[in-house]
Parts: structure tokens; sequence; C-alpha cells
């Protein structure tokens, strides 16, 4: 019993921690809470998956499981989030993440309504974007999530994130260069999932405004950038995949969809970006 209680220790002591602080942001209806939920739940993984368990810490965080159990899972739509008065007030969802390369991710990650995304775009001296803004620079790491079927929002974007580049900027790089992982959802979309294994490419041609202005940004010397792609509900088969989602609407905001067969229900390329904010390299075994 003791020997065994000893291995136990030896082996939880070989593995390597990372961390990061994170701030999820993008538009209205680009994903960010059934990310969140899908993350935290992480149902029906392969038994030889890359990611051995997700462990969620804390109430908020449990809640995730419980939207993810009771409501997406049931085939229903989450609520949005809605943007809080009080930047305080913001749900902070901590998650621990034991990998088979025996590497241990532990995140903080606050989920910011789509509000705050779109204000980005269109308000000019805001004293509550700007608390946001000055919360948003205490993170590490950024994930921007942006609906892949939402290009034709490409230039409100691009405006947006000019804003928000200016003042990462100008913000204490005393801890480093930011990394900004620009992540596309919805990606068990046909037209995506085609080319899931070229996020890059996704953002140069369906983006191509949003990219110029990240890339342009990247050469300053002053962060990081890297794609990546998901999908909260992931497909059904492997030969011929099809989306494991059943549409409600989709039009210049991008797609709303709930999950076509929760049975079968097995999320893509999740915990891919934050892998690189933690440790600011991509492994493919999580793009796979």
């Amino acid at each position: 019993m003791f020997k065994n209680i000893i291995n136990k220790l030896k082996n939880s002591s070989e593995f390597t921690q990372e961390n990061a602080n994170i701030r999820l942001i993008g538009d209205r209806q680009s994903g960010k809470t059934s990310y969140m939920a899908s993350l935290a739940y992480y149902p029906n993984a392969s038994k030889d998956s890359f990611v051995q368990n997700i462990i969620p810490i804390g109430e908020d965080a449990e809640n995730l499981i419980t939207q993810a159990q009771n409501i997406l899972e049931q085939g229903l739509e989450l609520e949005p989030t809605f943007l809080k008065a009080n930047i305080d007030e913001v749900k902070d969802y901590t998650l621990s993440i034991t990998l088979a390369n025996q590497v241990k991710l532990t995140i903080n990650c606050k989920d910011y309504a789509g509000e705050f995304f779109s204000d980005l775009m269109f308000k000019i001296g805001d004293t509550l974007l700007d608390d946001y803004l000055d919360d948003c620079l205490q993170a590490t790491g950024i994930i921007l999530l942006i609906d892949g079927t939402s290009y034709r929002k490409d230039s409100e974007y691009a405006q947006g994130l000019d804003k928000f580049l200016v003042a990462l900027n100008q913000a204490d790089l005393s801890q480093g260069k930011r990394r900004i992982a620009v992540t596309f959802s919805k990606c068990e979309q046909s037209e995506l999932w085609i080319n899931r294994q070229f996020a890059e490419k996704i953002a140069n041609n369906r983006f191509p405004q949003l990219y110029r202005r990240l890339q342009a940004w990247q050469k300053l010397n002053i962060g990081e950038v890297s794609y990546f792609t998901t999908s909260a509900f992931g497909v059904l088969g492997s030969q011929f995949p099809e989306a494991n989602s059943q549409k409600i609407s989709r039009g210049r905001e991008g797609t709303k969809s709930i999950i076509k067969n929760p049975r079968r229900w097995r999320p893509y390329g999740l915990v891919s970006p934050i892998y690189w904010l933690c440790t600011g390299k991509r492994n493919p075994k999580l793009e796979e």
C-alpha cells in the first residue's frame, strides 16, 4: 500500500506544470461559452486521447459542467453571456488539464460577453470598456474566438482589433511578449472542416483584413500570434464526416447551432490554443 502511494507521488512529481491567465474574447454568437462548457465537460473522449482528463476547479468552472449536461447535451441553446457593469463580476473559470506527455496545464480563463468586442468596434471613451481593457491587459494570453462562418464581418473585426492592439502596445511588457491565439469556431461546418489543419490559410482567405492587422502587430516584435480551428460539437463519422450540429440560423453574424447527436458529441481542437498559450509550442496530437 505504502509503495503504491510513494509511486503515485513520484509519478505526479514527474509532471511539468504550465500555467496561463487567459481572456476569452469574441463577437456575439462566436461560441465562447459553448467552447468553455465543452472544454470543461470534454465528452466522449477516446481511450487513446492525448488529453487524459480535465478537472474544473471552483464553483464557476463546475457550473460549466452543469451547462454542458443540462443544456448542450439536451440539444438546447446556451443563454448569451451578458456584459457585467463591474469587471470583478465576470466569471473566472479555473481548469486543470492533464496531457499524455506528462504536462499539466492550469488555466484561469475569463469569458467576456460579446458586447465587449462589439464595443471595441463602435465605442470611444466608454469607462466600462476601459475597465475591461485594463483587466484584459493583466492576462498572459488571449483567445480571440471567431465564428469561422462570419467572414462578412471581417472589416468590423479588423476595426475592433485595431483598438485592442493599441491598448496592448501601451501595456507593460515586463512579463514578456503576449500571445494571441486566433481560434476559429464552428469548424464542424464542411467548408471549414476540410481546412481544419490550415487555420492560418482560413485567416488569410476568409478574414484578410483581420489577418493583415495581426501580422503587422506581430512584426513589431511585441507579441506572438498563432492560428487554430475548433469545434465545440465535432463531426459524425470519419470517412464521410458531417457536422454534429443542427443549424438554427446562418447569416452575416455567423452560424447558430445546437448539437445534432448528443450521444456522439466529441469536440475538436479545444485544448490546442490553450497549450500554445501556456507553453509557446504547438502539439500536433491536439489537432488530430
